[in-house]
């Protein structure tokens, strides 16, 4: 999903993004994609909305091999870049690195836990660092079969950080949940929801976070897709002059390569 470019705003650390199921066949993974955007709010502004137009490229390389039966791990890292077509300003970079754990044990009705660092930073169209970010998550989900190929995923997530400027530090609890539907061969979609509350050690600040989203994607091949999404952010917090409304669509083309 997308995430916009203001480094003060509740997407900053891009929270967008539920998490998918995993492929779990080959532990090597490297991806790359390009995508343009819609927004008509690209400052998440309460009064001063911008509409404006964004391109997304971004890389990443995972390596997630398999421990025993009931345990995995993952080393992984990523880069993206973000571009406006008319608030420059807001133009960023996005670099990562992260290791985490996924656990299944036996007799706990197929839930999976996992546990996750992520050390993040966001760069201007300059190279000078706007956030840097030290990631803790800690979470749960379930996957629930639907039919013979539909499925439901319902996860809780929560997380603490440590950031510069430590006026970006905060805490997150949050719950989402997903419905994956196989429309044919090639084609899926999904359907997905998210609430999520941020709690600001150093700005007395708590925030409620709202995601609606939705994305529908086209198998070309084994290695690539063809995807559309659409999504509703809705954010209300203790200081009024944070909260937004706003609206993102757009797609894009997404290349996989398994090993």
């Amino acid at each position: 999903m997308a995430e916009d470019g203001s480094a003060s705003s509740d997407d900053s650390f891009g929270e967008q993004v539920i998490l998918e199921r995993r492929v779990r066949d080959l532990p090597f993974v490297i991806a790359g994609d390009a995508s343009i955007f819609y927004t008509n709010n690209a400052a998440l502004s309460r009064n001063y909305k911008i509409e404006d137009t964004f391109v997304v490229g971004s890389a990443g390389i995972s390596w997630t091999p398999r421990i025993n039966p009931q345990l995995e791990a993952q080393l992984s890292g990523h880069a993206s870049i973000f571009r406006y077509n008319s608030t420059s300003v807001l133009d960023f970079e996005n670099l990562g690195v992260g290791a985490a754990l996924f656990w299944t044990p036996e007799h706990c009705h197929n839930v999976s836990f996992f546990a996750r660092y992520d050390l993040i930073e966001l760069l201007d169209r300059h190279s000078d660092e706007i956030l840097q970010d030290h990631e803790f998550t800690f979470g749960a989900q379930k996957i629930f079969p639907v039919g013979k190929t539909d499925s439901f995923t319902l996860g809780v997530i929560a997380s603490a950080g440590i950031a510069i400027p430590a006026s970006e530090q905060r805490q997150q609890l949050a719950i989402y949940g997903s419905y994956r539907w196989q429309l044919t061969k090639n084609l899926d979609a999904e359907a997905s929801y998210r609430l999520a509350g941020y709690y600001y050690n150093h700005a007395d600040r708590t925030d409620a976070n709202q995601i609606v989203a939705a994305n529908l994607r086209y198998h070309v091949s084994r290695c690539a897709d063809l995807n559309a999404f659409v999504s509703f952010g809705n954010n209300r917090s203790d200081h009024g002059r944070f909260d937004y409304n706003a609206v993102t669509t757009g797609g894009g083309i997404s290349l996989t390569f398994r090993f």
